[in-house]
């Protein structure tokens, strides 16, 4: 159903989601919300309750993973710095990940400090990831300290182009789990503008130079 949204689609979409963010992070923390250009349409902590419905209304919609807490200053993922004025807008595009069977189209943070893109435990675990027996996890240094994650290969969908790169899963619950897209192989594959002042993003595929392009 999504695989054909047009840009304009998308950039409505999204233009909602920015309009409305502050009432989802305070109303759904941990939830999983589908929402349309024009409104709300499912919320709940299991991802397929939402897709479920979200589906049968046989609209445009996309999906996001709202933050557990949102009242901190200072995030740790990405890091948020309190100012006097700023433009409430977040760098955000929708994505599709996909692992094996198990499909997520959600939002992402595009991150052009981040070298690996970045999962949570919760969006890992519904994708079907589990650890290894034995499989030893690696340590991030953060703001806040230090964070438990391990590598894995997914497939990513942005604007219909996919293609496999490696994401960093966390391996313990944060206080605000933000999903980041980092520059590892996304930031090859397509030149990427910031149009802040006009709140959009804009992804332009640049081809493929290797095999890890699927489309």
């Amino acid at each position: 159903m999504n695989d054909n949204l047009s840009r304009q689609q998308t950039n409505e979409m999204l233009k909602w989601f920015n309009r409305n963010r502050r009432m989802l992070l305070k109303l759904y923390p941990n939830e999983y919300v589908a929402y349309t250009a024009q409104k709300l349409i499912a919320h709940s902590e299991n991802l397929q309750e939402v897709l479920t419905f979200a589906k049968a209304t046989d609209s445009p919609f996309l999906l996001y993973l709202v933050p557990r807490k949102t009242s901190a200053s200072i995030r740790i993922h990405p890091i948020h710095f309190r100012v006097v004025t700023r433009h409430d807008w977040e760098p955000v595009y929708p994505v599709k990940l996909k692992h094996k069977a198990c499909e997520i189209e959600t939002l992402m943070l595009v991150d052009s400090g981040a070298e690996l893109s970045l999962i949570s435990l919760k969006v890992g675990q519904d994708l079907g990831y589990a650890l290894a027996d034995a499989e030893s996890t690696l340590l991030a240094e953060t703001i806040g300290g230090t964070v438990e994650y391990v590598l894995r290969n997914l497939q990513m969908t942005i604007d219909g182009h996919s293609f496999i790169t490696t994401v960093a899963w966390l391996q313990q619950n944060m206080e605000v789990e933000q999903l980041l897209l980092g520059r590892e192989i996304v930031f090859d594959k397509f030149n990427i503008e910031f149009r802040q002042a006009d709140e959009q993003i804009i992804f332009t595929w640049r081809g493929d130079n290797n095999n890890t392009s699927l489309s």
